[in-house]
Order: structure tokens, then sequence, then C-alpha cells
């Protein structure tokens, strides 16, 4: 329980640098992150808490597989034997760096200022070698931290899986840009940011995102953060040119919040206390944002409560050619603004850029 309090003390620390806090505290809060993920992962690594799962042993084993217990003690067993292959200090330094580097990111974003990042992932693609060093030997440089965020996924099955995706995704995305494109005019043009706002929190809230027990702030980039299970809280972004912005930003984070409010309370505090995977969490966020959110279902319920909420601007647009603008397919810079069909082949490109530059066949200065 103190691991799991002293890991959520830091992630407050991180909502409120992306929420609140003045830019005046970036120096002291990339410190005061540092301390505490350096404390929490001190007491992770504890010898006595190996100790006592190899005296669980023979108890987990005689238990079904499946039962909590069970559950329990093999994935404690998983996070311990993992961490302590980590040295506190450089959990500290990964820390402090990332929250550093966010604050950097911050200005160097709206300026487009690639410059001023370039030292900043210079130095990620370093701490990523060293972190894989550390779990040496393993087959590809990208294993250890695949397998940290889905266990037993590695490099190899991830380009298995993401050649069959680009095979089948990249006919269809020059299929579809082969056709005359919709007209999503619809969507741009002035809506009142606090409108947005309010009308996306009804949505999440009919959705079941429990407010009782989350929040939602707006931020830079849109993120959905746990620090128990009473608390499970949701940012977005507003722009007040683009509907969909805030809207489908606000649909994804609540998909990440539910799955994490529906995890049993009594794990809370515990290692089983939160979402099994990565690619689990992100099945559930574009599960609500585009499987449901950009349904012609979804919106023949809700369209005529946002034409309501913004009659100037969708009051006399007509249902089915706001449901192809929410859908328009086209190619794109950022990965948050894509649509259903090229989402995915951001994350490839991603993937791919990321590997050549941990294998040493891409330098970071030649990524523009």
């Amino acid at each position: 329980m103190e691991i799991s309090d002293l890991s959520a003390a830091g992630s407050v620390l991180s909502w409120d640098q992306a929420t609140y806090m003045p830019n005046g505290g970036a120096r002291a809060r990339a410190r005061q992150s540092a301390t505490l993920s350096r404390l929490a992962h001190e007491r992770a690594v504890d010898p006595a808490l190996g100790k006592l799962l190899d005296a669980l042993a023979p108890y987990a084993e005689a238990l079904p597989y499946d039962s909590d217990d069970a559950g329990l003690i093999r994935v404690t067993r998983r996070d311990f034997e993992r961490a302590i292959k980590l040295p506190p200090a450089f959990i500290a330094r990964t820390t402090e760096f990332g929250s550093a580097s966010y604050d950097a990111w911050t200005r160097a974003r709206p300026a487009n200022d690639f410059a001023s990042m370039r030292p900043f992932l210079e130095t990620a693609v370093e701490l990523g070698r060293e972190y894989a060093n550390y779990f040496a030997p393993h087959d590809h440089v990208m294993d250890p931290a695949i397998d940290a965020a889905d266990q037993g996924m590695t490099t190899a099955t991830i380009r298995a899986l993401f050649a069959e995706l680009k095979n089948d995704l990249l006919p269809m995305v020059r299929a579809i840009a082969d056709q005359p494109p919709p007209d999503d005019a619809c969507l741009h043009g002035r809506f009142d940011a606090r409108d947005q706002i309010d009308f996306s929190v009804g949505i999440v809230r009919r959705f079941g995102y429990d407010f009782e027990r989350g929040r939602l702030n707006k931020t830079r980039h849109p993120f959905c953060t746990k620090f128990s299970a009473g608390d499970v809280r949701i940012t977005t972004r507003v722009n007040d040119n683009d509907l969909g912005d805030a809207l489908f930003s606000t649909l994804h984070e609540a998909g990440h919040a539910l799955y994490e409010q529906g995890v049993n309370p009594a794990f809370d505090g515990t290692p089983l206390g939160w979402g099994a995977s990565a690619g689990v969490h992100e099945s559930q966020s574009r599960l609500w944002e585009n499987v449901v959110g950009r349904s012609r279902g979804f919106w023949e319920h809700f369209y005529p409560m946002l034409q309501d909420r913004f009659p100037a601007r969708v009051g006399n647009v007509a249902l089915d050619t706001f449901y192809r603008a929410i859908n328009k397919v086209r190619p794109s810079l950022i990965r948050t603004d894509a649509d259903e069909v090229t989402y995915n082949l951001h994350i490839v490109m991603r993937f791919e850029l990321e590997a050549d530059m941990l294998e040493g066949r891409l330098a970071v200065k030649d990524l523009p």
C-alpha cells in the first residue's frame, strides 16, 4: 500500500504540472517527482518483499490460477522481479528527465521548435537503451519496454502484427482518398469553449463516468490518471475553431477512466488495482471514442442536443452531413487528430521510427 501511495502522490504532482502549476514551478517539480519515484522504487525492491513472496510461493501454487490471491501474488512477483533490475537512481533520473522534458515540450510545441526538443529526444533514446541494458540479454532493444507495457509482447510480435495491419490499411486509405472528401465545414468555426466542455461532460456522464470519483480539467495534451479507486481524473483540450477536438479527446479519455473506475475497489492500493495493460487500455479508450462515439446510432440520439447547444453552427446541418464530417478520412501529421482509419498508421510509423533510433539506424536530428 505504501508503494502505491507514493506512486499516486507522484501522479498527483504530474497531474498538477499538466493542469494548474505555474511555469515557475517546473524545476522544483522535476526534483520533487524524482524524489517520490525513488522512494517508491526503494520500497518496491526491498529484500523483505522478496522473502515474503518466496514464503507465499507454495500457497500460490495450491490456488486456482485465476483466483484473486494467486493473481495478486503472481503480479506482485512479476513487478518485483522487474523492479530489482533497475537502480533507484536510474528511476529518479528518468522521472526528473520526464518532468523537465514535458516542461520544454509545452513551449516547443506551439512554436513548432524541434531544435529545442532535439537534446531531450536524444537523451530519451539514450535512456531507452540504458533501460534495456538492465534487462540484457534480450532479442531486441525495445523488448524490455514493450514487455513492461504489455507483458509477453515483443518487437517481433508487434512487427508481424503491424505488417498485417499496414497490408490491409494502406489500400483502404488510398481508396478512400481517391473519393471526393466529405464536407466537414460544420466542425469548424466559432464554438464557445465552455459550451464544448459542458456538452462533452454531459456525454461522458451518460457513458457512466462517475464525477463523484473523478473530474475533468483542461490541459495541453489530454490524458487520464488514477490516484485511487475513488479518484480517476481526465483532462481534455479545447479548440474554439474545431468542435471535434475537445469532444473526441474527452470521449477517448473517458474510455480510459471508465476502465479504471470499473476495477474492483477491493484491489485498491495493490498491483491488481490498475488496468491490465497499455493495449487493453487503448482498446477501451478507442472503443468509446470511435466505435461508439462516431457511430450513427449514437448521433441519432445526441445530435439534437448538439444542435440545441450550438444552433448557429449546426442547427441547420443535416445529421448525415455531420456524421460524414466526423468520420472524414485524411492523412494528417498529428496522431491525436487522426481519424479511425489512419490512426493506427500513426502508431505503426512511430514504432518504426523509435525502433530505428534505438537500433542506431536513425539519428534524432534526421527525424524532421
